[in-house]
């Protein structure tokens, strides 16, 4: 019963929409409709300023922190915690209360990982920035780095379970840079 709540509740924070809200009640915009159409930190802070930028940053980060912490206060065990993160990235991608359209999901793992895998959070970044220089685009390099989760989590875990639960949580981050890679394809390249 613990595990399902835990899960519940992973899935209803990552859900909350701290883009849409904070550029409506600072600048008065719908983030879905400015800019890249993205329901994420990085296009809030352009779209709708630092300061709301920064708290959706803060937020997007604290509820996959939180999702994960929960997870394990529960008494859940590693599957729990990978299935909370997942859960809390899955809907804040695709938010069901936005029409299943939001962010990229990068902030989210990050407070995931801070709680539930510190090795995971530094090899992640490692290979995304090595990635974003290597192919001078970083959009492209983070959602390979996102693909590649399930091989850093069979290093790390060693559990079919794990590399499975890291193979989704990848799938739902690889997903929303399909852009990127269709832009990288055609030429277009942004590093940083």
């Amino acid at each position: 019963m613990a595990e399902y709540l835990s899960a519940g509740i992973a899935y209803l924070l990552g859900a909350f929409p701290a883009a849409y809200i904070f550029s409506r009640l600072i600048k008065k915009v719908d983030i879905r409709t400015v800019g890249s159409g993205n329901v994420g930190g990085m296009n809030t802070m352009k779209q709708a300023g630092a300061a709301a930028g920064l708290l959706t940053i803060a937020v997007d980060t604290g509820k996959g922190a939180l999702a994960v912490y929960l997870a394990s206060l529960l008494g859940g065990g590693l599957y729990s915690m990978l299935t909370a993160a997942w859960l809390a990235v899955l809907a804040h991608n695709f938010n069901p209360f936005l029409g299943f359209r939001g962010g990229k999901g990068l902030a989210t793992t990050f407070g995931a990982f801070l709680v539930l895998c510190r090795p995971c959070l530094f090899f992640m970044l490692l290979l995304a920035l090595a990635l974003a220089l290597a192919l001078h685009d970083t959009g492209t390099g983070v959602g390979l780095a996102a693909a590649l989760l399930p091989a850093l989590f069979w290093v790390l875990f060693r559990d079919w379970t794990a590399v499975l639960l890291g193979a989704l949580l990848g799938l739902v981050i690889a997903v929303k840079h399909i852009k990127d890679f269709r832009a990288y394809a055609r030429g277009r390249r942004q590093l940083f």
